[in-house]
């Protein structure tokens, strides 16, 4: 097992010119059909981002923070988080079942493919992160030390999203329905994560319960970031648990992918 664990990625590794490459033309792909292309990609976010600042601070004037930072600037710092976790999920998970042509050849090492949805992901992540950049500058947040920051949680998202995405694709090919199910999990999860409101804002006694989500870690890591206001190692018990929890799923998604794949060719 450990072997196996491993050999996934040196897999990646040995693959990395072929998987940047995949991911640019996934990128791509994704919105050929459409008159403006990857402009969606961008614009889509931009649309939500608007969407929940003008209902939550203009419309029921309640932006749920504890008021020492802007909402629009809470809101955006976490978003993008979200943004990025749910994208990569949702297409890592389907990505045998929409690549099933190279899944058949024998040459093509299908391993990358959720790794390449993950980086093609990456392309608007960036452009968000500057946005988050340019929006804190203006509001006086000046960018200082506390942001390079953002590539050790970035890095930390990336891994755990690896391990997750190992288990949802293997299992989608035998069981479609994983996708729905994810959906709706996702919808839980959102309203369950630091994005629109600060834990301040809920009693001590469910503070334990909101911090066993993993991506709260992540989320207030980013602001931590953002605001200049943590280092990671100030949280180091969070970040324990937040790496026993990867740990795992790349162990359970090593596994998962080992025991399934031979079988992929046969419900494709």
């Amino acid at each position: 097992m450990i072997k196996d664990f491993f050999a996934f990625f040196k897999d990646i590794w040995q693959n990395r010119r072929l998987l940047l490459r995949f991911s640019k033309n996934d990128f791509k792909a994704r919105y050929a059909g459409s008159f403006f292309g990857v402009f969606w990609a961008f614009f889509t976010p931009l649309v939500t981002i608007f969407v929940y600042w003008f209902v939550f601070e203009k419309g029921f004037k309640a932006g749920m923070t504890d008021g020492s930072i802007p909402f629009i600037l809470y809101l955006v710092t976490g978003i993008i988080v979200w943004f990025f976790f749910s994208d990569t999920l949702l297409s890592a998970t389907n990505c045998y079942r929409e690549y099933s042509y190279l899944v058949k050849k024998v040459v093509f090492n299908i391993h990358i493919l959720p790794t390449a949805k993950l980086l093609s992901n990456l392309y608007t992540h960036f452009f968000f992160i500057g946005i988050a950049v340019i929006l804190t500058t203006l509001y006086g947040f000046i960018p200082n030390l506390h942001l390079l920051q953002i590539v050790y949680y970035l890095f930390g998202l990336i891994v755990m999203l690896t391990g997750l995405t190992w288990i949802t694709s293997s299992i989608q090919p035998f069981f479609s329905d994983i996708t729905p199910l994810i959906s709706v999990g996702l919808q839980v999860l959102m309203w369950g994560s630091p994005v629109l409101w600060s834990i301040n804002n809920f009693p001590e006694k469910y503070h334990l319960l909101f911090k066993l989500n993993p991506l709260f870690y992540v989320v207030q890591g980013y602001r931590d970031a953002f605001f200049g206001t943590a280092w990671f190692w100030d949280h180091w018990k969070m970040g324990l648990y937040f790496w026993g929890v990867t740990l795992v799923l790349l162990i359970i998604g090593s596994i998962t992918y080992s025991k399934m794949r031979p079988h992929f060719s046969d419900v494709l």
